[in-house]
């Protein structure tokens, strides 16, 4: 067992893709949601991972259960019974999301205490359960992905990010919107897809860029990146060191390797 503990806060969802038409069609299904792709991908950069959300009471929470068992992440649900388990589907490149039980995840829904080494809260729950996870949590990283958040619930050290939400929360580039986010916060990391990331850790500025990837699908590989970033800093990693692995694991998911 890992000593490095890793629990991630947030959606938990499964995720259909399809594509073509009729009895020629392709359909795949995978668990996924904020919380399970960046536990998985913890688990992969060798942190013990645990994934919170919640579900319905229904084939689709058991399927979600047992996919994290048989990547050695454990899974900690509560369960709604009237709603089902959250869906995610991509129609031929089209998104329809049906959140079900993610919409109602309550603060009483958490569990307690929420600690761990690192501790990785998304934005997309409802803002009460947002913010008191933040305050819940203890671990020397306490993350947050707003996604739509603003303003930002109190209580993290790190914040993580994508351009769009940058500019959104800043009004800047992702460079200066890293720096104008770390005078609040240890840790501001901004992601530019392809173009890879730039982070301030205690006021010092770095980048990284992955490797070229071909038909790349963005879906999951955020919360990959931040699996690998926090678990390698949290590890002793320098920024650079910590950077550069969240763009590997991040590049991995886009261009469609295991999960």
């Amino acid at each position: 067992m890992s000593d490095t503990r890793f629990v991630a806060v947030g959606d938990v969802m499964i995720d259909v893709t399809a594509s073509g038409m009729g009895h020629a069609a392709r359909i795949s299904l995978a668990a996924g949601g904020s919380a399970i792709n960046a536990a998985i991908w913890a688990a992969v950069a060798g942190a013990d991972a645990t994934a919170v959300g919640r579900v319905g009471d229904d084939l689709g929470g058991n399927a979600l259960r047992t996919a994290l068992q048989e990547r050695g992440v454990r899974s900690d649900f509560s369960v709604d019974l009237e709603a089902g388990t959250g869906t995610f589907l991509v129609v031929d490149g089209e998104i329809r999301a049906d959140r079900g039980a993610n919409a109602g995840f309550s603060p009483d829904d958490l569990p307690d205490p929420l600690a761990a080494d690192v501790v990785l809260v998304s934005g997309y729950l409802p803002r009460p359960t947002v913010a008191k996870a933040l305050e819940r949590a203890e671990g020397a990283w306490l993350a947050l992905a707003p996604a739509f958040l603003d303003p930002l619930p109190p209580g993290a050290n790190a914040i993580l990010v994508d351009d769009v939400e940058a500019r959104r929360l800043t009004g800047s580039a992702p460079e200066e919107a890293a720096r104008l986010l770390g005078e609040n916060f240890r840790l501001a990391c901004v992601t530019c897809g392809a173009d890879g990331a730039v982070a301030v850790l205690d006021g010092r500025l770095e980048t990284s860029r992955p490797e070229p990837v071909d038909n790349a699908s963005p879906v999951g590989a955020g919360d990959a990146f931040a699996a690998g970033l926090l678990v390698a800093l949290v590890r002793g990693a320098g920024l650079r060191d910590a950077l550069d692995a969240g763009c590997s694991l991040g590049a991995t998911v886009a261009a469609g390797g295991p999960s």
